[in-house]
């Protein structure tokens, strides 16, 4: 019997995605040809079915790999005293189903090329339970990231964020002045330039709904708050850059003027509807050391 070599979990931020683009995350760099031949062998398969390249995956779909893909199998569980001394000092909230982490910028959630360390290796760690993630941050976006310690909560996590009864909130600091709040309503899709993929703003896609209300004016900068009403990937990212015109500091993608290190966005607050929880991630030092830097007479 062929044992699997990678196992994966379907996030929300993976919710209708095809099948073969979430193979391509979490694998790296792998050929379309051979990939495409691994789908018709059936050496992929969803909830232990064949499942076609072009199928659309839902929130806590379980993909198994038959093939050597990736450069880490993200399922494998690594006892490493040192990581696990590494996952405890982010956790900000625990309980027995469920717990968070403050996520520094610079460090994935998944595996990827020329990653050795990322929150899933990280969460492997963990002898005493079996945990999941039930959502994603981008590598350079810090901040709160929940993780199940059981597929239980990880299903009823997952279908939450789905229901939108699990609330974001972010913290922001763009480049530009805004002075009043608003709510942005519009629809993205995927676009490439050259090999880069990227997001924007379309008449297609799907919908992205971003509330944002500024806190304070920085110098020249804005510290915005924004709150996420769907999930679509780099949607405040876009939403800050394209519509409001103020793109987010340090955000080497969607700011060509960046001259930062780290992305000046960070998931500060979830608030979990069900069981009346809010969960606060303390918000980097070098937010604070803009703020100073560029304080307003």
């Amino acid at each position: 019997m062929v044992k699997f070599s990678m196992k994966h979990t379907v996030t929300e931020d993976e919710e209708n995605l095809r099948a073969d683009k979430v193979i391509k995350n979490i694998c790296g760099d792998v050929g379309y040809a051979f990939l495409q031949k691994l789908f018709r062998l059936g050496k992929i398969k969803v909830n232990g079915k064949k499942v076609a390249a072009s199928g659309k995956l839902r929130s806590g779909d379980v993909v198994m790999i038959y093939a050597k893909l990736g450069p880490v199998p993200n399922d494998t569980p690594v006892f490493s005293k040192k990581l696990f001394d590494q996952l405890k000092s982010m956790i900000i909230f625990e309980n027995e189903n469920f717990f968070a982490i403050n996520k520094p910028s610079g460090l994935a959630v998944q595996p990827g090329i020329k990653v050795s360390v990322c929150v899933e290796t990280l969460i492997k760690s963990r002898p005493d339970c079996q945990c999941r993630l039930v959502h994603r941050l981008d590598k350079d976006t810090s901040g709160a990231l929940l993780i199940a310690k059981n597929q239980k909560y990880a299903r009823r996590l997952t279908e939450m964020f789905r229901e939108n009864r699990i609330k974001k909130t972010y913290i922001a600091i763009v480049d530009g002045k805004i002075s009043e709040s608003g709510v942005l309503d519009n629809f993205m899709e995927k676009s490439f330039a050259g090999a880069e993929e990227k997001m924007r703003i379309s008449d297609s896609g799907q919908r992205a709904i971003t509330a944002y209300s500024p806190l304070k004016q920085v110098g020249e900068f804005t510290l915005l708050e924004l709150k996420p009403f769907t999930g679509r990937k780099h949607q405040l990212r876009v939403h800050c850059a394209d519509v409001l015109k103020t793109p987010i500091l340090g955000d080497g993608k969607y700011n060509r003027n960046s001259r930062r290190g780290e992305m000046l966005l960070h998931a500060h607050k979830v608030f979990l509807e069900d069981f009346g929880i809010e969960i606060i991630a303390d918000i980097p030092e070098y937010f604070h050391e803009i703020i100073s830097k560029n304080r307003t007479a």
